[in-house]
């Protein structure tokens, strides 16, 4: 699987759940996985038919979906191709039934419509999954139901024993239960990750239709075109497309439409141009989706309130699937609220009529909210977010005005109690207002002592308070026969019994920009664009040359696409793209090793692209293979630690820490603050947990940023007794996600937070006594392995990332851990790389160390039938010592051309076949 992982995709570890959903279903088993876009659901379906040499059959419910993921498969070498009404070769079916092809997308509609004696030829030809994907279409519960998907259960008699795998990156629990039950699931393994897309910042803005904010809505994305990246503009009418797609040629901007009144012909042009950055914004319905597997998008706006909090997650989802800070507008008018009617008319059933009125009532509140919008978006999906605040959304970052509403709360739940709590906002809101209308007088609301009370304030103002009361739990809203109800919740009941007319207890509520006078709304919303702009220009640490140097990688990446007939991404992602300018590689082994760089670039273009790289660098007075310094292990002494830790190159597994959490870093570890002093610091709109602190510096640190961890164990009680109770109890419970059995093994005083500490701690290497000694534990001399299999007790091979150099003239003579881990020596050690054309003949050069040949020859043979026995994998010290007749530079030679010709790859320092 490692080997796949490497050779199609670049990469050489699985992100969470993805091993394990390929080895259940290599296994035959149905598998449910809910994971969040960017986070690698289409690996776990595209990694098992490589393996395993069959076809995996993906229904897919967007034609340019399919188009999208099989062109960036075959960049990859993989055989795809696509089946429904927009494929035009006759080909493709008797190919596909016959097993041609590693991955077959599919409509559902074809799906059902296709013969059954398909099935049967591509069965006995041999098929390895039959997957789902955005199976949320299938859930009458879900947001975007499909009658199609609701018949693909009937497939799984002609295709027995096949497992069937649904994969969704919206899916409430509701939602999980009715897929499952939906497509007959047998004891399916499920696989729920974390819906947290850190990268991306949200921002939500209430607007007034018209021609002046459409003037400001061009001038923000012409902002975006200008800072790179493309832009999605979701619009829920088609008219708001034309609209707004008109407003941008008009400027001068390179914009497309997706719509549904459009002809195929025209909306596959525009797909194609925008998937091809020949179009840098699209406009498009969220109706048609334009569910595109592009992963540089670096906006996404949503002009008006979606219709759910799903079909938000999963449009928005599109921005920054590559792990790239990316920025998420929402922007809504009052009246989109009024759409119910409209969206409820789709409906086919009492049961889908009422899951959309659910639905649009989430997303209003959504709109409303005035604390922690990510916050928000997790829980609706049932994951708990830890802080109050993200740092990383408009109302984390902009602090909102508050004030004690005490007086108008009790207004308004008294108000809503008094009409019985039968109807919307609105009659109560009337009833404060002073309203005299047919059905208030009818019911004699207007005889009410609240009745006029609220008049000083707008029909708006109150129903914005309502929707703060709602969100902090002292109002509820529900749906009654698909019509929504307004009533105090027990909370609230709560509280009016503790008030009275003339006094209540304090309630402060933070104020929306419609519960503003004029003057403070426009301050307001100019800070909510400062915030913007910074997660907007948020970048990688170029200098200026790197980044003209990156900038024209983009232009020479765009050049190939076109003469290739590609997209760019599809050649390699932006992610990549910046590595590689960052390190500047000058052979194809150096290139190779780069995380998301796969066998087919190197092999297609792996000479063009180390011309550009050599001719580049040269015109910018850049070096090729850039220094980055290499840690060999952990350094010795623990209080230099911080100082000693190299910058990391990006990795894929990398993300940028949120502003909160990089400022809660710096402040501890930079500015020597104490936790308690940070969690209470007076700069913040309100203090934090001091466990929320901890959490952030060990996020910190496993982002690769230093700590001193002495302090950060003393300032967190965690002492060798303890490590040792924690440590004891984990190994009597045994392997578990979840700390509570851990917990209840443990003296009282042990804390929640520690426990996580040192779990986080443990997967960084970290030990206790480490710390309290001052030094690493080294390996010693005669202390050298036995076996491959059997490395140093403590991390001591060599800990190589990326293009490297080392030295090892010095090797010769001495023992050859102590060579690799630097002790009585350097500790970081330099291999040079010889140009591709000295390989082949380097391979047959071998020496011992007094001159003299030696049966141990490292010959590309040896090497591999060598490493034929360790299935994981040999360190760099073990292949020395095994091959010791053999001069070291030889050996370090031959493994980095291996690795260039992907014979090999490397994983943890450790080097296994392919």
């Amino acid at each position: 699987m490692e080997s796949v992982l490497k050779r199609y995709f670049g990469f050489t570890e699985f992100r969470r759940y993805q091993k394990e959903v390929i080895e259940k279903i290599i296994e035959k088993r149905d598998c449910l996985v809910v994971m969040a876009t960017g986070s690698g659901k289409s690996l776990c379906y595209q990694v098992p038919p490589l393996v395993t040499g069959k076809t995996a059959v993906v229904v897919s419910p967007l034609i340019s979906l399919m188009q999208d993921q099989v062109m960036s498969l075959k960049q990859r070498g993989i055989k795809a191709e696509f089946l429904g009404s927009a494929q035009t070769d006759s080909t493709v079916q008797p190919k596909a039934e016959t097993g041609q092809f590693q991955l077959l997308f599919i409509t559902p509609e074809k799906a059902m419509i296709i013969p059954t004696s398909f099935w049967s030829k591509l069965l006995n030809s041999g098929i390895c999954l039959f997957a789902v994907d955005e199976a949320h279409c299938i859930s009458e519960w879900g947001h975007d139901f499909r009658v199609e998907y609701k018949q693909l259960d009937k497939l799984r008699n002609c295709l027995p024993d096949v497992p069937f795998v649904s994969l969704t990156a919206t899916a409430t629990e509701k939602v999980r239960v009715d897929i499952i039950n939906s497509l007959k699931m047998k004891d399916p393994y499920i696989a729920i990750g974390s819906f947290d897309r850190k990268n991306l910042y949200y921002g939500v803005k209430q607007i007034n239709r018209g021609q002046l904010f459409m003037e400001e809505l061009v001038q923000e994305i012409s902002k975006f075109v200008a800072s790179g990246g493309s832009t999605i503009v979701y619009c829920t009418t088609i008219k708001d497309v034309e609209q707004i797609f008109k407003e941008l040629q008009e400027v001068g901007i390179k914009a497309g439409a997706y719509h549904g009144q459009m002809g195929s012909k025209a909306r596959e042009e525009s797909h194609r141009l925008f998937i091809r950055d020949e179009l840098r914004v699209m406009v498009a319905t969220v109706a048609f989706g334009m569910g595109i597997d592009k992963p540089d998008i670096r906006h996404v706006i949503h002009y008006g309130c979606p219709k759910s909090i799903e079909s938000y997650y999963q449009e928005s989802g599109r921005c920054g699937r590559d792990g790239i800070a990316s920025v998420c507008w929402l922007y809504y008018a009052r009246g989109d609220f009024a759409k119910a009617d409209f969206y409820c008319g789709e409906a086919q059933t009492e049961k889908q009529r009422k899951a959309i009125m659910e639905s649009l009532m989430a997303a209003q509140r959504y709109c409303s909210l005035t604390t922690c919008r990510r916050k928000f978006l997790l829980n609706h999906f049932g994951e708990i977010f830890p802080a109050d605040k993200c740092g990383n959304c408009d109302n984390c970052l902009v602090s909102k005005r508050e004030r004690d509403m005490s007086r108008e709360s009790f207004l308004l739940m008294a108000c809503i109690k008094s009409c019985g709590g039968h109807w919307g906002l609105n009659l109560p809101v009337d009833v404060l207002r002073g309203s005299r209308a047919k059905k208030i007088v009818d019911a004699q609301f207007d005889k009410l002592p609240l009745h006029g009370l609220g008049k000083d304030y707008s029909s708006n103002w109150w129903k914005d308070l309502a929707y703060q009361l709602i969100s902090h739990g002292y109002l509820v809203e529900i749906v009654k026969d698909i019509y929504r109800t307004v009533s105090v919740s027990q909370k609230g009941e709560q509280y009016l019994c503790s008030a009275r007319p003339d006094d209540q207890p304090p309630l402060v509520l933070p104020l929306t920009d419609a519960m503003i006078d004029d003057n403070e709304n426009q301050s307001t919303l100019s800070k909510i664009g400062e915030s913007k702009s910074l997660a907007a220009s948020e970048q990688e640490e170029f200098s200026e040359a790197e980044a003209k140097f990156y900038h024209m990688l983009l232009e020479e990446r765009m050049k190939l696409a076109r003469v290739t007939g590609t997209a760019p991404y599809a050649i390699c992602g932006d992610q990549t793209l910046k590595i590689i300018a960052l390190t500047r590689p000058s052979t194809k082994a150096r290139l190779a090793n780069i995380d998301g760089v796969n066998q087919h670039l190197v092999t297609a273009h792996g000479n063009h692209l180390l011309q550009t790289i050599s001719n580049l660098s040269q015109k910018l007075n850049l070096s090729l293979d850039g220094e980055v310094a290499v840690q060999i292990g952990p350094t010795r002494n623990l209080g230099s630690v911080a100082n000693n830790q190299r910058k990391l190159i990006p990795t894929r597994n990398q993300r940028k820490l949120s502003p909160a959490k990089y400022e809660a870093w710096k402040m501890w570890q930079e500015d020597g603050l104490s936790i308690q002093k940070i969690a209470n610091y007076p700069g913040r709109a309100a203090p934090i947990k001091e466990q929320t602190v901890l959490e952030y510096l060990l996020e910190a640190a496993q982002e690769g940023f230093e700590i001193d961890w002495a302090r950060f164990c003393d300032e967190g009680g965690l002492t060798i007794e303890n490590f040792s109770a924690i440590q004891a109890a984990i190994s009597k419970v045994g392997s578990t996600d979840k700390l509570k059995p851990i917990k209840n093994e443990l003296p009282e005083e042990i804390s929640y937070a520690q426990i996580k500490a040192f779990m986080a701690m443990q997967s960084l290497g970290i030990s206790l006594e480490m710390i309290s000694s001052g030094h690493w534990n080294m390996c010693k001399a005669d202390e050298l392995p036995s076996k491959a299999s059997e490395p140093c007790s403590t991390d001591t091979s060599y800990h190589l990332e990326g293009p490297h150099e080392v030295d090892v003239s010095h090797i010769n003579g001495k023992p050859e851990c102590c060579a690799a881990t630097g002790i009585e020596g350097p500790e970081v050690l330099e291999i040079q790389d010889d140009d591709d054309e000295h390989f082949s003949s380097k391979r047959q050069k071998v020496y011992s160390p007094d001159g003299s040949s030696t049966s141990l020859e490292a010959t590309e043979s040896f090497l591999i039938d060598w490493l034929k026995k360790y299935d994981e994998g040999a360190a760099l010290s073990d292949i020395l010592k095994h091959f010791s007749g053999s001069n070291p530079e030889s050996v370090i030679d031959l493994l980095t051309s291996l690795e260039g010709e992907f014979m090999i790859f490397k994983k943890n320092n450790l080097y296994r076949l392919l």
